[in-house]
């Protein structure tokens, strides 16, 4: 699998992959759905044993040149703003 599989899902969602098998599960949207159906792939075509090479792919972190240009100007409005005030309070 290459860096970009988190480019094909949703937002915010995961999936399990299991190399062996060559499958992905659906996509889900909470860690615990993550580890069920990974359990349950386990269990039900592995004998509860890890696959090799099984993956968990996970949405991308994110970064601070994702965020739309209002959002970033704000942030750093407020940081300049902590930063002043700081200085001016204990400088």
């Amino acid at each position: 699998m290459s860096g970009n599989d988190t480019l094909t899902r949703g937002p915010d969602m995961y999936a399990y992959r299991c190399a062996q098998c060559r499958t992905t599960s659906p996509d889900v949207v909470t860690k615990a759905e993550l580890h069920a159906a990974r359990q349950r792939h386990r269990d039900d075509f592995h004998g509860g044993h890890i696959p090799d090479g099984e993956q968990v792919l996970e949405p991308a972190g994110m970064r601070f040149a994702d965020l739309p240009r209002e959002q970033k100007i704000a942030t750093v409005v407020v940081a300049l703003i902590l930063l002043v005030g700081g200085i001016v309070r204990f400088g």
